[in-house]
């Protein structure tokens, strides 16, 4: 009888918790002592210079060199290739800046990063581990490493390489039709962003380049909601141009 009114000192709501607590923090603790282990196991990133010394393939460090820094430039000239067409499209800053300079930026920017953005493939060709040939560089989702991801970059400048030749069509296709064409540029933006982000680990880690390569996507968001959502003012000279050119 005595012992069955000596306190216990916990309830089995605290006891119930700090098993719980044990189990957690025992399975914190395996992960801790076997994450380097899981790590170390983990296969190489596919044509990584890793990747090559376990296949016993040779590797071009220049190369890789050449292709990352081409990507980089190419990255950031399509993303002003697509900011300036915003701007050219919407007319910003027209009384500032001739439209046919705006014209001309646009259409050197836009043939800078296809130069460059050619120069990056061109590259893998000469990286063994890639095993990348002129018809797995020319046709999409026929490579053997990183099949899906680099489909995607070769199919996203194809696509960009079609549409900057559509200008030559613009007469015979007529504006408004060849605008629809045009508008497929945001498509081959989002193929080389999927490219990119999906390619190699960096971009998904807080680091310089997945700054830079966030801010870009986020820089072309926002300049294709203004361009899909024009401001009231934009909309008040479309639906009353003569307004519009007497209050100039």
């Amino acid at each position: 009888m005595l012992r069955d009114k000596v306190p216990t000192g916990c309830s089995p709501a605290t006891a119930r918790y700090a098993r719980w607590l044990v189990v957690v923090v025992t399975v914190l603790g395996l992960t801790a002592l076997l994450a380097p282990e899981a790590v170390a196991a983990a296969p190489p990133i596919p044509g990584s210079p890793l990747d090559a010394y376990r296949e016993h393939v040779p590797y071009d460090v220049g190369s890789h060199k050449i292709a990352r820094l081409a990507a980089l430039i190419a990255y950031v000239l399509m993303v002003s290739t697509v900011v300036l067409g915003v701007m050219l499209r919407l007319r910003f800053m027209q009384r500032a800046v001739n439209r046919a300079t705006f014209y001309g930026a646009h259409m050197t920017l836009a043939l800078s990063a296809m130069i460059f953005g050619g120069i990056h493939g061109l590259t893998f060709l000469y990286q063994p581990i890639w095993r990348i040939g002129w018809a797995q560089l020319t046709l999409p989702f026929e490579g053997g490493v990183q099949r899906i991801p680099v489909g995607m970059g070769i199919l996203g400048t194809e696509l960009a390489i079609a549409v900057a030749c559509s200008v030559w069509l613009q007469n015979r296709l007529g504006y408004h039709r060849w605008l629809r064409v045009h508008q497929f540029a945001y498509v081959s933006f989002a193929l080389i962003w999927l490219h990119v982000f999906l390619v190699h680990p960096e971009p998904r880690h807080l680091n310089l380049v997945a700054v830079g390569v966030a801010s870009g996507a986020g820089t072309v968001l926002v300049a294709f909601l203004i361009r899909i959502f024009p401001s009231r003012s934009r909309l008040r000279q479309r639906a009353f141009p003569s307004e519009a050119g007497a209050a100039r």
